[in-house]
């Protein structure tokens, strides 16, 4: 798959300059909302965790590899890769890991000329809830996207940050911690130093974690994840929490029915979307592309999901790249275990899952 593999874990920055800005690219032929949908990448081993940028006229992937199953191990690692093409094609650049701890839930950020990465790192094993995983979150940076710095520490231990977000000048962040008790609120000034600036959801039964992120104005909006069903394998909600400057406190007073795993909420002509984990009867799990409808920075205004189509999926999936490409076009990135089996998520997650990238032209979706 590979044309130029280079293994880079721990590789020094390399510093160069932005090129100038290139005509935008041509649109992608579709056949409608969603078309294309195809494995980018397989290897036997268990694939999960996407992400997806474009920076310097090329598309950038990334991904957890390296490891048979979604239980942290050392030899986990996240790959990147890019695209000349818009996706056709994808040459792998770079794998970034940490000695002797697990690395994943890899987010593309741009600061300045560089490309950051930050991800999760915690201990080897499994744990329920996180709880004893002494979660860190890790930043590494590149100027070239082949040469990576070190992945540092960035907060403090037993915090994994999960989503970032860009407002008056200041880096946002939501993040959760270990045992998935509580989802705190983050800003930095230079995306190295951060500090808590308060908590958005703290409840040990309702099991808050992965909270995504989006300003309205100065609105602050955070949608996270609650594993509250019956058990930790049933459904469970996501709560919209709404704060206002200084975002000392959140109302968290609306709740879906569906709980997002794995998600990516992103904006599209005013419209709000999400893709991430479904869930179906009897542990089995679908991907899916979802619009929520309603005000969601008025804590009293009501909000439903509406599910528009269920991407190419089973098994152990979801946790979603988006990247605007050319006008209406997105390129979206997922991980499957493999489609016809359709296992469920329970033996599924020790099993080989792939990468899967498709577009979505929103011009096409009736």
């Amino acid at each position: 798959m590979s044309r130029f593999p280079i293994a880079c874990a721990l590789l020094l920055l390399a510093c160069t300059s932005d090129p100038a800005p290139a005509a935008a690219p041509a649109r992608k032929p579709t056949t409608g909302f969603v078309s294309n949908q195809r494995i980018v990448y397989t290897d036997g081993l268990h694939n999960e965790n996407t992400d997806l940028i474009v920076w310097k006229n090329k598309t950038w992937l990334v991904f957890r590899g390296g490891e048979t199953s979604q239980v942290g191990s050392p030899t986990a690692r996240l790959k990147v890769w890019s695209s000349a093409d818009q996706g056709d094609h994808f040459d792998l650049q770079a794998e970034i890991f940490l000695p002797d701890r697990d690395i994943r839930d890899a987010k593309f950020l741009v600061q300045g000329n560089l490309l950051t990465l930050y991800a999760i790192s915690r201990v080897p094993g499994g744990h329920v809830r996180d709880d004893g995983g002494l979660a860190w979150t890790v930043r590494s940076e590149s100027a070239d996207g082949i040469h990576w710095s070190a992945p540092v520490r960035i907060y403090d231990e037993t915090w994994g940050f999960w989503r970032y977000a860009r407002h008056k000048g200041l880096w946002y962040a939501t993040g959760y911690n270990d045992g998935d008790v509580k989802v705190g609120f983050f800003s930095s000034a230079d995306g190295k130093s951060w500090q808590q600036v308060s908590l958005i959801y703290d409840s040990v039964p309702d099991v808050p974690s992965e909270a995504e992120l989006q300003f309205f104005g100065d609105t602050a909006v955070s949608l996270v994840r609650l594993d509250n069903g019956k058990s930790l394998l049933a459904e469970g909600h996501t709560a919209i929490c709404v704060a206002q400057p200084p975002y000392a406190t959140w109302d968290c007073g609306r709740t879906l029915d569906n709980r997002l795993d794995g998600p990516n909420w992103f904006a599209h002509k005013g419209r709000q979307f999400v893709v991430a984990r479904k869930h179906l009867p009897d542990q089995r799990k679908r991907t899916a592309i979802y619009e929520l409808v309603g005000n969601l920075a008025d804590p009293k205004a009501t909000v439903t999901l509406n599910e528009l189509f269920e991407l190419k999926s089973a098994g152990d999936t979801a946790y979603v790249g988006v990247t605007p490409m050319n006008g209406d076009q997105y390129l979206v990135s997922w991980y499957s275990s493999d489609v016809p089996t359709d296992d469920i998520w329970g033996l599924a997650m020790f099993e080989p899952s792939d990468i899967w990238l498709a577009w979505v032209d929103f011009a096409k979706l009736d």
